[in-house]
């Protein structure tokens, strides 16, 4: 039946042990150090990740404080501008507003010094019509009676 042979037994112990000591040696070592290795690169990438991580908040609260700033000063240069804008524009108005009260004042006067000179004329031609009209009536008159 079964035998046990301490011979034989001892052969496959050493060769197990044998066994055992070849694939610690070629497989399990190198294995492990891979691991070990990949573990620690692992580690350093997140640590770098996260690192990028807070640069890339820290400059994005830096880059909205830099155009919070920007677009107050755009405000400050837009309400300037419109200012001045509209300061040039008033004055622009008034300008304009008092050249026209001028050539209003000056055409008035003009039309003034015409109405004067009509009614000289109207007046010298009324004198003629109405010495010329009493005529006629006069004369009418007289050679009827």
């Amino acid at each position: 039946m079964i035998e046990f042979n301490v011979l034989w037994f001892g052969v496959l112990v050493a060769n197990f042990l044998i066994l055992i000591l070849v694939l610690n040696t070629l497989l399990f070592k190198p294995v492990i150090g891979l691991v070990k290795e990949r573990r620690r690169m692992r580690s350093e990438l997140l640590e770098e990740a996260e690192a990028l991580a807070q640069k890339k908040e820290t400059a994005l609260l830096r880059l909205k404080d830099e155009m919070a700033g920007v677009k107050e000063k755009a405000i400050d240069i837009y309400t300037t501008i419109r200012q001045e804008g509209l300061v040039t524009q008033h004055e622009l108005i008034k300008k304009s507003h008092e050249e026209a009260v001028t050539k209003l004042n000056n055409a008035l006067s003009e039309i003034s010094l015409e109405v004067d000179k009509a009614a000289a004329s109207i007046k010298g031609d009324i004198e003629k019509y109405s010495n010329e009209i009493a005529a006629k009536l006069t004369h009418g008159y007289v050679k009827n009676n």
